[in-house]
């Protein structure tokens, strides 16, 4: 098998490395790892669904840890955004494996599309969905780096295919490249919103991204700003995704399936915008999903392959500084008065976008538009008496502060 390794730059932090054992995250150093299972981390409605409905992920770790703060990687099923699990074997293979050699990791649910409900429209905005709960996820981790014993810096994620396609939207798509569908049947809401509310403060920000056979909707999502490592793995002869560009499933039925611009052509997206951190691991003659047998069983020698890709890119990053490096926060709205009565008063906008004002139920009471102003000022004085929070949305993403209302 002939592997191809495309390397664009590194990331250049030098501080704050974390001190580990000798030959952690280079090899197994664990003999035991512990899963707990179905921890709820977001509440969303899905595609045809009349109410929201609780995700789950499970988390796994290594028996008899003592590191404090730990990097973690975040799994994403495949299945076309029809089907699918967060214990499909390849993401327990992944988390085990990856828990063996010091990381923590988590494998977890998103949204699906019932096949009644199958369509174009329905697709993309399924796809979409899954990239918000992906956030939820990341926003749920960085909630709660303490009690889990995460580097919060040092998160990472890793799809397969429609998982992929989930972590890419992520990670690329700014509030002002929503796809149209995503607009209306209702409209979705920002990339980072959803989810329960008392995480949307939280930074959606990962330390790099592992897209398996994936692919993105639109090259134009890759703008010259971003930064996030990239490590693009695909086989050159996927007709499902396809490693170049075109309709999944080798153009049948284009009317319903999308067309993806695949890992080759998000390579040269990414050098054409001089991405400083990214990598393309083609593998020639490969179909899609290709660790996995025609009776859906792991070839382990192509899954060993791919992890040793995985693990190299973990370890280039986290030697690179990435572990244990205070993660950067722009700087967050203030309020005041809090609480307040009448007139709420606002520091921190510094680009053009959009508030809203949201209770802790999610209901939406008031949006307002606004130029870039470091002051602003909102009539609140009708709203009934109770906690409230507000977002601001812009192309950078979505910052939050709550206040009281009385």
């Amino acid at each position: 098998m002939k592997r191809i390794t495309l390397l664009a730059g590194f990331l250049l932090c030098l501080t704050g490395l974390a001190k580990a054992q000798p030959g952690r995250f280079e090899q197994p150093i664990f003999d035991e790892v512990a899963c707990t299972e179905a921890i709820p981390f977001s509440s969303a409605t899905a595609q045809g669904a009349s109410s929201p409905s609780t995700l789950y992920l499970d988390f796994y770790e290594p028996v008899g840890d003592t590191m404090a703060r730990r990097p973690l990687v975040i799994t994403v099923f495949g299945g076309a955004f029809v089907t699918g699990s967060r214990d499909f074997s390849d993401m327990k293979e992944y988390c085990n494996r990856l828990s063996t050699y010091g990381y923590v990791a988590a494998s977890i649910d998103y949204r699906l599309l019932p096949l009644t409900g199958l369509s174009a429209t329905g697709l993309v905005r399924t796809a979409y969905m899954a990239s918000q709960d992906v956030s939820s996820a990341v926003r749920f981790f960085k909630a709660h780096g303490e009690e889990y014993r995460i580097d919060t810096a040092s998160i990472f994620l890793l799809g397969n295919s429609a998982g992929s396609i989930a972590i890419l939207h992520e990670v690329f798509v700014d509030e002002d490249e929503r796809p149209a569908e995503t607009y209306s049947n209702p409209d979705l809401g920002g990339m980072h919103e959803s989810g329960y509310v008392e995480y949307l403060g939280y930074s959606p920000k990962v330390a790099g991204i592992i897209p398996q056979w994936g692919g993105v909707l639109d090259l134009d999502f890759i703008d010259d700003d971003e930064t996030t490592p990239v490590c693009l793995i695909h086989g050159t002869e996927d007709n499902t995704v396809p490693y170049d560009s075109g309709y999944c499933y080798g153009g049948w039925l284009p009317s319903l399936m999308p067309y993806m611009y695949g890992s080759h052509s998000i390579a040269e997206r990414l050098a054409e915008v001089q991405h400083p951190d990214f990598e393309l691991h083609p593998f020639e003659g490969e179909e899609h999903a290709f660790y996995f047998t025609s009776n859906y069983q792991l070839d382990m020698p192509k899954f060993d392959s791919c992890f040793s890709i995985v693990r190299n890119f973990l370890l280039r990053h986290l030697d690179n500084g990435v572990i244990g490096m205070e993660e950067h926060v722009e700087p967050l709205l203030s309020v005041h008065p809090n609480p307040v009565t009448d007139m709420l008063h606002v520091s921190g906008a510094t680009e053009e976008g959009s508030f809203v004002v949201i209770d802790l139920s999610g209901r939406c009471w008031h949006t307002f538009k606004t130029t870039a102003s470091h002051d602003l000022s909102f009539d609140v004085s009708r709203l009934p008496q109770g906690v409230y929070l507000l977002l601001y949305r812009k192309k950078s993403g979505t910052s939050a502060v709550k206040f009281e209302k009385y």
